[in-house]
């Protein structure tokens, strides 16, 4: 059985913008209250080194690779142990709410006996800086969208004008394929 810690935020701004904050791994450091040393990019297999600091545990150091990402929607690190150790999934999600409104999760997966224990014995240290860094993120995000909230880069498809579904019928008996009528 796995173990999940996680923290869930909302963010009053739209989910592109919380998005492009998270998108930029490198400048956690900079808003994130967790995060001493933050490297990596966005791309699949690409190495991800996090030094995060959690009051009551001290600085812990996290070596992964982006395991599966899509933009707008998540991140997933995973972290490699040995095998008897089980194994740890990093997560940020996102979810759009609204045109004006999303929510986000910061999570921690871990799997297998001794990955459980590991985070059993951590799990309140943990989420309190999850919290944290949750909280600093809907700060970020609300910032950047106060300042300029028409910049949005979502794209909302423009709505036809008249109903695809009901086309009109194409006139085949009067084209050279089924002859002209006489």
């Amino acid at each position: 059985m796995a173990l999940k810690i996680e923290k869930r935020v909302g963010i009053a701004a739209p989910i592109d913008d919380v998005y492009e904050v998270i998108a930029d791994i490198n400048a956690w450091p900079e808003w994130s209250p967790i995060h001493k040393k933050a490297e990596g990019d966005l791309h699949f297999g690409a190495p991800v080194h996090l030094e995060e600091y959690f009051e009551g545990l001290g600085t812990w150091e996290t070596n992964g690779v982006i395991a599966d990402w899509t933009p707008l929607s998540h991140i997933h690190i995973s972290v490699p142990k040995p095998f008897y150790a089980g194994s740890l999934i990093r997560y940020f999600e996102f979810d759009a709410l609204s045109e004006y409104g999303s929510s986000f999760s910061i999570g921690a997966l871990f799997n297998g006996f001794l990955s459980e224990r590991e985070g059993k014995a951590y799990r309140e240290h943990i989420r309190t800086g999850f919290a944290a860094f949750g909280e600093a993120l809907k700060a970020r995000a609300e910032a950047r969208y106060a300042a300029n909230p028409h910049a949005s880069s979502v794209v909302v498809p423009p709505v036809p004008k008249e109903d695809p579904l009901h086309k009109p019928r194409p006139k085949w008996l009067n084209t050279h394929f089924w002859g002209k009528k006489k």
